[in-house]
This record gives C-alpha cells, sequence and structure tokens, in this order.
C-alpha cells in the first residue's frame, strides 16, 4: 500500500480515484471536478479560488484558454486590490503574496 494522497471525483455518475503527485510538493485539493470546454471562466475561477481542483477533459488548447481567461481575471483583482505600500520592503512583499496567490489559483487546473 502506498502513502501518496489520493484525488477522488465523480465521472458520468462513476466515483474515480488517482494518486496525487505534486513537482512542488503542494497538498492535493481537498475537492475536486471534472472541467471541460463547457465550464465558464468566471466559475472555474471562482471554484479555483475556493480551493477546488478542476481536472481537465479536453484539448491543450482550450485548456490554455481558459488559464489565460484565469489569470485576466486574478490580475484584475489584483490591480483592485493594490495598496500603496509605504516602503520598498512591504511593496516587495505584497508583490510576492500576490504572484503565490495567482500560482496557486492557476495551479487547481
Amino acid at each position: 500500500m502506498s502513502n501518496d494522497p489520493t484525488i477522488h471525483c465523480t465521472e458520468a455518475g462513476s466515483e474515480k480515484s488517482a494518486h496525487w503527485l505534486s513537482a512542488n510538493g503542494s497538498p492535493p485539493p481537498k475537492r475536486v471536478v471534472i472541467a471541460d470546454d463547457t465550464i465558464k471562466a468566471d466559475d472555474a475561477y471562482h471554484l479555483a479560488c475556493e480551493g477546488t481542483g478542476l481536472l481537465w477533459r479536453g484539448d491543450f488548447h482550450n485548456a490554455k484558454q481558459l488559464l489565460q481567461a484565469i489569470a485576466r481575471r486574478i490580475d484584475a483583482k489584483t490591480k483592485e486590490r493594490k495598496n500603496k505600500a509605504a516602503t520598498i520592503t512591504e511593496a516587495f512583499h505584497q508583490n510576492r503574496q500576490s504572484q503565490a496567490q495567482r500560482a496557486n489559483i492557476l495551479g487547481m487546473v
């Protein structure tokens, strides 16, 4: 028996599971849903922000377009929330934090 974490999702009415392997050592998402060409970018963005993993079922080109659409939404929200930092150190840390959040959200797809 392996100690590797597993992910679980329901596809076509049956429960599926698979071993989770992450290159950066991140833990598996608690919830995974199947995503395909029919998912809207806003819905995918909100699911990813909630920590739901999206298991893509479709072609690479459409997955890339979805990731780009999600990235545009993240960048727009970041611009809205941008605070004026008092020091260069604070500005650096705010920038690093927003980059980490962006990577985490995009990593859910």
